[in-house]
C-alpha cells in the first residue's frame, strides 16, 4: 500500500509533512490498472451483453444504444475510480447508483419487455427522453466534478482548513443525548420487538405517532432516533481507530450501548435497503480510511451487490405471510420488474409535467420546509413521488422521485443542469476530505463525508421530501461534534 494512503496514527495536535498527493508507487500501479481494466470489461461489456442476450421482445438498436450509453458512461467512471490513487467515496456512490438504477435496469426493461407496474403512463418517447436527461445529468456532474477553479494563494502557502473533534467530552454528552433520543423513538414505536418484525409493520407503528400532525413530526422523531446514534458510533470508531485520545471506562460503556441501539433502530429488517446502504457505507468508510485497496473492493462489491443481492433482499418488507414469492426466469427479469423504478418514475414525471407544467420551485418548498406540520400548512406540496403517483392513478403512492425528476419538475431543463452541476461541485469538495495530507492531520471531516456518501443513495433515489429529516439531523450532528480549525500549511502538490 502506498505510503501516501497509509497516514500514520497521529494525535490531533501533531502534524507531519504529507507526501506529494500524486506520487505513485510503480509497484502498486499495475494491480490498480488490472483491476480497472477487469471492471471496465465486466461492467461495460459482459453484463450489457448478457442483458442483450436475455432479450425476449423486439426493440430497436437505437433504443438499446441510447440506454447503453448511460451504462457505459458510468462503467468508465467506475473503472477510473478504481485506477486512480485517490479515494473518492461521494463520486463512487453516484456512479454506482447511475450504473445500476439508471443504466442496467432500463436496459433490462427494454430487452425483457418487462417493467414495474408503474410503467402504465410511459410512452417510448418519454423513455428515450428520460435516458437523454439521465445522460445530461451525468455529464453535468462529471464536468463540474473535474472543474478546477483558480484561487488566490498567499506567498506563505495556502491556508488549510479542516474539521476536528471538539473534545471527547462533547462526544460523550452527544452520545448520551443520542441514546435518549433513540429510546424515545423506540418507546414511541412500541418497543424493540417492533423493529424486528417487518418494514411494513414498523412503518404502521410509526404512522400511529401523532397521526394528525402529518409526516413532519414522524420524520423528525425517526431521524433523531436513528441518525444521531449512528453518527455517535461512527465518531467513536474514529477515536478508537486512530487512538489519538485515551478511552475511559465510560467510553467503552457508551460504545457498547451505541452498538446495541444501532442494532435495534438501524437494522436491515425494519429499515429500507437504501438506508441500510447508507449505514453500511457510513461505518465501513471510517474503517477503510486511507486504504485504497479496500475502497476499490467496496466499490466493485457494491456494484455486484446492487445487481445480485439488492433486488432479492426485500423479504422483510411485508408482514409475515404477506410477501409475494419471487418467481423469475432470470436475474435481468427480476431487476426489470422489482425496485429499480427510478428510471420509470423519471419518465412518468416528464409525462406529469406535460399535463401540469413545470412547478417553478413550488414543489421544492416541501423539502425545504419539511419540518412545518401539514395541519399548519394545508397547502404544503406533497411528496413528488406521491404527486406523480396520484396523476398516474396508482394505488401504491410509496414511489421514488430520483434527483433528475425533482430537478425537472421544479425548473425543467435549466434546473436539471444546475442541480447536477451543483452536486458535482459539492462531491468534489467533499471527496477532497479523503486526501492523505488531510487525514494525517487529525481531521474528522471525513466521518461526515462517509455518512453523507452513503446517504447520497437516498438523495439520488428520492424523494427529497422523504430524505430531508435524516439529512437535517446528520448535518446538525456533524456541526455539534466538530469545529473548524485553520492552519497554515505548505502542501506539496
Amino acid at each position: 500500500m502506498s505510503a501516501e494512503l497509509m497516514p500514520p496514527r497521529l494525535s490531533s495536535r501533531e502534524s507531519r509533512p504529507a507526501h506529494p498527493r500524486h506520487a505513485v508507487d510503480p509497484r502498486r500501479s499495475g494491480p490498480r490498472t488490472a483491476a480497472a481494466l477487469v471492471a471496465f470489461l465486466v461492467f461495460a461489456v459482459v453484463l450489457p451483453l448478457q442483458i442483450r442476450g436475455a432479450g425476449s421482445v423486439f426493440y430497436t438498436d437505437t433504443n438499446f444504444l441510447i440506454r447503453y450509453a448511460v451504462a457505459v458512461y458510468a462503467a468508465i467512471k467506475l473503472a477510473m475510480l478504481l485506477w486512480q490513487t485517490d479515494i473518492r467515496p461521494v463520486a463512487g456512490v453516484f456512479w454506482i447508483f447511475v450504473y445500476t438504477g439508471m443504466g442496467l435496469a432500463p436496459l433490462a426493461q427494454l430487452t425483457t419487455g418487462r417493467s414495474t407496474a408503474l410503467a402504465i403512463q410511459v410512452t417510448e418517447d418519454l423513455l428515450t427522453m428520460a435516458s437523454l436527461l439521465t445522460l445530461l445529468g451525468c455529464v453535468c456532474f462529471d464536468l463540474a466534478y473535474h472543474l478546477r477553479l483558480r484561487t488566490r494563494r498567499s506567498s506563505r502557502g495556502p491556508r488549510l482548513r479542516f474539521r476536528t473533534l471538539r473534545s471527547l467530552e462533547v462526544l460523550r454528552v452527544f452520545s448520551v443525548a443520542s441514546v435518549l433520543a433513540a429510546l424515545v423513538y423506540i418507546v414511541q414505536v412500541g418497543g424493540p420487538a417492533v423493529f424486528f418484525l417487518s418494514r411494513q409493520e414498523t412503518s404502521q407503528a410509526l404512522d400511529a405517532i401523532s397521526p394528525d400532525s402529518g409526516q413532519a413530526l414522524r420524520a423528525i422523531v425517526s431521524a433523531a432516533g436513528s441518525v444521531a446514534c449512528l453518527t455517535a458510533l461512527i465518531f467513536y470508531i474514529h477515536v478508537w481507530r486512530t487512538r489519538d485520545r485515551k478511552l475511559a471506562t465510560v467510553d467503552g460503556f457508551l460504545i457498547a450501548v451505541l452498538v446495541i441501539i444501532n442494532v435495534i433502530v438501524n437494522n436491515p429488517i425494519s429499515n429500507s435497503r437504501y438506508w441500510t446502504l447508507a449505514v453500511v457505507f457510513g461505518v465501513l468508510l471510517p474503517l477503510i480510511r486511507g486504504r485504497k485497496g479496500l475502497f476499490n473492493a467496496a466499490v466493485a462489491g457494491g456494484v455486484i451487490a446492487s445487481v445480485v443481492i439488492f433486488p432479492l433482499s426485500d423479504i422483510t418488507r411485508r408482514a409475515a405471510g404477506a410477501g409475494v414469492p419471487i418467481q423469475s426466469d432470470s436475474i435481468w427479469a427480476t431487476i426489470a420488474t422489482k425496485d429499480y423504478d427510478q428510471f420509470t418514475m423519471l419518465a412518468n414525471t416528464l409525462g406529469y409535467t406535460l399535463d401540469h407544467g413545470i412547478a417553478w420551485g413550488m414543489q421544492a418548498l416541501g423539502p425545504l420546509l419539511f419540518w412545518v406540520p401539514r395541519v399548519a400548512w394545508p397547502e404544503k406540496p406533497l411528496d413528488t413521488g406521491v404527486e406523480v403517483g396520484m396523476w398516474m392513478n396508482s394505488n401504491n403512492l410509496n414511489l421514488s422521485a430520483p434527483l433528475w425528476a425533482e430537478a425537472w419538475i421544479n425548473f425543467g431543463l435549466l434546473g436539471l443542469i444546475l442541480v447536477f452541476v451543483g452536486l458535482g461541485l459539492l462531491a468534489r469538495r467533499l471527496d477532497s476530505g479523503f486526501r492523505a495530507e488531510i487525514l494525517s492531520k487529525g481531521s474528522v471531516g471525513y466521518l461526515g463525508i462517509s455518512i453523507f456518501a452513503g446517504y447520497l443513495f437516498i438523495i439520488l433515489r428520492g424523494s427529497l421530501l422523504q430524505s430531508m429529516g435524516r439529512l437535517m439531523i446528520l448535518v446538525l450532528s456533524i456541526l455539534i461534534l466538530t469545529a473548524v480549525t485553520n492552519r497554515k500549511e505548505r502542501l506539496e502538490r
